[in-house]
């Protein structure tokens, strides 16, 4: 029994993951800037910082934020090198913000919360992706 339950549940998790990630869209992206295409080089060593989770509404009139709505990603535009990027969750399920290669950045975000992360201090285009949410990718771009 031990065994079965060793080989089913994990299958049954998977399965749980992928009906939640599903969409009607086969544009995870959420905007222009996020998209699938384009250069993902991985330029300059950035400076890092531990996300910090807080309160929903403790973000600043005027902050600049990744979205994450409906299961997907939108983005502001451009940010700055070392630029402190706020990343408010609205859906009801735990989401990450991901660098695709290194470990550049890792946030995870709480339903209903905000995290922020350290942009890399280079220039660069950096795609990212959600590690629950496969389907859930993007890019930030650092000018």
């Amino acid at each position: 029994m031990k065994r079965v339950l060793t080989l089913v549940l994990p299958i049954l998790l998977a399965a749980l993951a992928l009906t939640a990630c599903g969409s009607d869209s086969g544009d995870s992206s959420g905007s222009a800037e996020s998209t699938q295409g384009g250069d993902h080089s991985m330029s300059g060593m950035p400076s890092m910082s531990m996300p910090m989770s807080m309160p929903a509404g403790a973000a600043q009139p005027g902050d600049r934020e990744i979205v994450i709505t409906d299961f997907k990603y939108t983005l502001p535009g451009t940010f700055t090198p070392g630029e402190q990027v706020t990343v408010r969750n609205n859906d009801t399920a735990e989401h990450t913000v991901t660098a695709d290669t290194g470990d550049l950045f890792d946030v995870e975000i709480q339903p209903g919360e905000t995290a922020t992360f350290t942009a890399p201090g280079q220039p660069g285009t950096f795609a990212f992706h959600c590690t629950y949410h496969p389907n859930m990718v993007g890019t930030l771009e650092v000018r």
